[in-house]
């Protein structure tokens, strides 16, 4: 009977770390330190990166590629659906210089987004 039970206790064990793989590789990811220095060198660098890391991750800023009405359209609805802090006007502008600067606009293939095979090609 012990036999039975140990065959199953292994069984369920390595069931588990088929499952749990790629949890802990995510979790592994995860906690790789981000710092400023990683970032393009732009004026505003250090307060940016100080400002988005306390949310989320910086890698999430760079893939947007936005222009800057979409990066302040970001920033205010950030502010009012994300509770993020409303940074004071300067701090706003120096902000969307650095995001509009670091990370402009970039056509959706670049961006890792969505491309519509049928679209008109420029």
């Amino acid at each position: 009977m012990s036999f039975a039970i140990s065959r199953v206790a292994v069984a369920f064990a390595a069931a588990l770390s088929v499952v749990l793989s790629p949890i802990s590789s995510a979790v592994a990811q995860s906690t790789i330190v981000e710092t400023h220095d990683s970032l393009p060198d732009f004026p505003g660098r250090e307060e940016t990166f100080g400002y988005c890391i306390g949310c989320h991750s910086f890698t999430i800023v760079g893939r947007q590629g936005m222009d800057r009405g979409r990066w302040d359209d970001t920033l205010t609805w950030m502010t009012a659906k994300h509770s993020m802090p409303a940074p004071d006007p300067q701090t706003r502008m120096l902000l969307l210089d650095y995001l509009s600067q670091a990370y402009p606009t970039k056509p959706p293939a670049q961006s890792g987004g969505w491309v519509n095979p049928f679209a008109p090609k420029p």
